[in-house]
């Protein structure tokens, strides 16, 4: 089911909800919205924590380190530590780290003109991608 900012969040708790058995439409009350929303947070929350430590762990193995992860999403000092330790990232911080993680030499570059800094950062990606 679409759930905030992901469209497909699947269940995994048993859940009993009242289905129209022609339409296939739900009817429900009060409670039966309260189980559904709790048990979508429950499912989102899972799967976007397990999301964005695979993320920042492949971009740990690529070289970057979490000062230039932090410097390429304009996060806080320690804030990459937060994020694998359970603090669920922001919509918008999660698409950057995703966006880093897909094209990170283009990522790195549009950034690096903002901060300079990075340049180091898109030279380690550089040099670990033609070792591959």
């Amino acid at each position: 089911m679409d759930h905030r900012d992901d469209p497909n969040v699947r269940i995994r708790d048993d859940l009993i909800l009242p289905v129209c058995d022609v339409c296939g439409d739900m009817a429900l009350d009060l409670a039966h919205t309260k189980a559904l929303d709790a048990a979508l947070e429950r499912a989102y929350r899972r799967k976007r924590l397990r999301q964005q430590r695979a993320l920042i762990n492949d971009l740990r193995r690529t070289g970057l380190t979490q000062v230039q992860i932090e410097r390429f999403a304009n996060l806080s000092p320690g804030y990459v530590s937060k994020l694998r330790q359970g603090k669920l990232a922001s919509g918008a911080t999660f698409r950057l780290l995703y966006l880093l993680h897909a094209f990170p030499d283009e990522a790195l570059r549009a950034v690096s003109r903002l901060d300079p800094r990075l340049n180091d950062a898109r030279a380690r990606v550089n040099s670990a991608v033609a070792a591959d």
